[in-house]
């Protein structure tokens, strides 16, 4: 069951995991995934463009994909609504309802301080990945020059270990294997030696598994972005 009636968080989940393998969504599942995660928009006033999580969502605080907890409110429907946006792209990007969904939340997006000036306080940086997870998917023009700029960011909050300060570790990994541009993947040799300390006592159970297997495509330099139509 893909849809989980009492969260968006676990939702978006269980979907990433069924596309990042690679697995196919029936029609019905598409059709009815894209009619929820629409419904869970708001069309007006505050917080126009964004999708609404669950209030127990907001109290409780949200994983990423690959494990790292966002504790802001801000963070979580900021990264809920750009993974939802990566999803309803993907599966029905074409479709007009979603591409007018699509531009209220990417109207809502840019005016974001990540956005416009590269914010990486606080968990402004994990939603700027979130962020270059969704423009990586669409790679416009506008979008392709953001991604450059904030590679150069993320480079410049190198920690001289193989990791990032203030970005979390493997999610960033997932976008850079996503984005897959010189500057990305110049990132990527850089985290190499921290991807190969860890890769070797990291488990294969739950978020662990998902770690492990960003970590041995970091190190094997396979780039594989969200399945698309």
């Amino acid at each position: 069951m893909l849809i989980d009636e009492t969260s968006l968080s676990g939702t978006i989940d269980a979907v990433s995991a069924r596309l990042t393998c690679g697995a196919e969504l029936s029609v019905a599942e598409r059709e009815d995934l894209v009619a929820w995660l629409l419904g869970r928009q708001i069309r007006s006033g505050h917080g126009r463009g964004l999708l609404a999580p669950f209030p127990g969502e907001l109290e409780a605080g949200v994983r990423l994909f690959t494990g790292e907890r966002l504790r802001t409110r801000i963070a979580t429907r900021n990264v809920l609504t750009l993974e939802s946006a990566r999803i309803l792209s993907a599966l029905a990007g074409e479709v007009p309802e979603v591409r007018n969904a699509l531009a209220r939340t990417s109207a809502a997006m840019r005016q974001a301080c990540f956005a416009v000036s590269h914010c990486v306080i606080g968990e402004c940086a994990h939603s700027s990945i979130a962020y270059m997870r969704d423009a990586a998917s669409e790679r416009s023009g506008c979008r392709r020059k953001w991604i450059e700029d904030h590679s150069h960011v993320i480079r410049e909050h190198r920690d001289g270990a193989g990791r990032w300060k203030r970005f979390p570790f493997y999610y960033t990994l997932l976008a850079l294997l996503e984005v897959g541009t010189p500057a990305a993947n110049a990132e990527l040799a850089y985290a190499h030696p921290a991807c190969r300390r860890v890769f070797e006592r990291a488990s294969n159970d739950g978020y662990a598994a998902r770690r492990k297997d960003v970590l041995r495509r970091a190190l094997g330099g396979t780039t594989r972005p969200l399945p698309t139509r």
